[in-house]
């Protein structure tokens, strides 16, 4: 199925899902290919725009924030687009209704003319993930059979489908989440939709304790990850703000970003407060994980290594995993043709 210019595709969220937005083997190739562009400067990826009703962290808890990011991957990929992403805390609680809701908006690269329009907390949750996955490709132990979680939301669900789908020795998932509940519907979902055991422990430093790879995926702004929780060999992934302390981040061999330009300018991560501290310095850092990728850095070099991966989340991401998702639907022949002017 072709789209004439004047049309565009719309994908519902069960169209992205069954377009391969949930194809995680596919969507870590897909980020290795971003990656590899950036890493060679053949992509535009404008920094991440917020819009939020106060700095404090407290109100942004309730009231919520909307993140806009923008992007050009070119190479293969040659996609341009859009992610618009909510995030309301309150709707979970008082409206049964997701805390994230997005929309992603492709145009064409040449025109700028919009192709396509997509739900985009599929893909948001899958591209977050996808990256982790690559991270775990370079970063992690070969032999890696426990992890450890902190947080039973979306993308927990999804990093762990990505981490089964790459990892073939996971012996346990160690799943802690202040809200007892969620976490055992996790528990359910994980344990029936993949195989693996899942198991509730009572602190997050029970998750991290014995852990070979930790993940933290929360909305705290205040540490709740400390230094001698880590141990030589792991690789810890920081995914949300500022989770972990100065010290257990100061404590990693190596540091590596997805884009540490990018971590920087959102500032609420922990590696980006401590170079507003003074206390972390660009050459602290290993890598973006793109010179990874390219070979212009060594990933893991031995068992011993403890590596701390942050990832700020990259417009470059959404638009790759969009546009995977979108030539998959018009093989497909999925979604729904929207008219953008006239009688076409």
């Amino acid at each position: 199925m072709e789209i004439p210019f004047g049309e565009m595709l719309y994908l519902k969220q069960e169209d992205v899902i069954a377009a391969g937005g949930q194809d995680m083997l596919a969507a870590v190739a897909q980020m290795e290919r971003m990656l590899t562009l950036f890493d060679n400067k053949d992509c535009v990826d404008p920094p991440k725009s917020v819009l939020r009703w106060s700095d404090d962290p407290k109100v942004e808890n309730t009231r919520g924030r909307i993140n806009f990011l923008s992007a050009y991957a070119g190479g293969d990929i040659n996609a341009l687009g859009m992610k618009w992403i909510g995030s309301f805390p309150n709707n979970k609680k008082t409206l049964n209704l997701p805390r994230a809701t997005a929309l992603i908006v492709l145009n064409d690269p040449d025109t700028g003319i919009p192709i396509a329009i997509m739900e985009g907390s599929v893909i948001s949750a899958t591209r977050t993930a996808a990256m982790t996955g690559v991270a775990v490709k370079c970063l992690a132990r070969s032999n890696s059979k426990v992890i450890g979680v902190i947080g039973a939301g979306v993308l927990s669900k999804a990093h762990l489908h990505v981490l089964d789908a790459l990892l073939d020795k996971i012996e346990v998932i160690k799943l802690y989440n202040p809200t007892y509940a969620n976490g055992v519907k996790l528990k359910n979902e994980v344990e029936a939709e993949t195989g693996l055991r899942v198991s509730l422990v009572d602190s997050a430093e029970a998750a991290f304790k014995g852990s070979d790879i930790v993940l933290t995926a929360t909305t705290a702004h205040e540490p709740i990850v400390h230094s001698d929780w880590l141990s030589p060999g792991m690789l810890s992934i920081q995914i949300a703000g500022h989770e972990y302390s100065f010290n257990s981040v100061a404590k990693a061999d190596k540091i590596v970003c997805d884009d540490w330009e990018g971590l920087k300018h959102r500032g609420i991560m922990t590696p980006a407060k401590m170079f507003e501290a003074g206390l972390l310095k660009d050459e602290n850092i290993h890598a973006n994980l793109g010179e990874i990728i390219t070979g212009k850095k060594i990933g893991r070099k031995n068992d011993d290594e403890h590596i701390h991966f942050a990832t700020v989340g990259m417009g470059l991401s959404d638009v790759a995993i969009a546009a995977m998702v979108y030539q998959r639907a018009l093989k497909l022949d999925i979604g729904v043709r929207l008219p953008l002017w006239g009688n076409t």
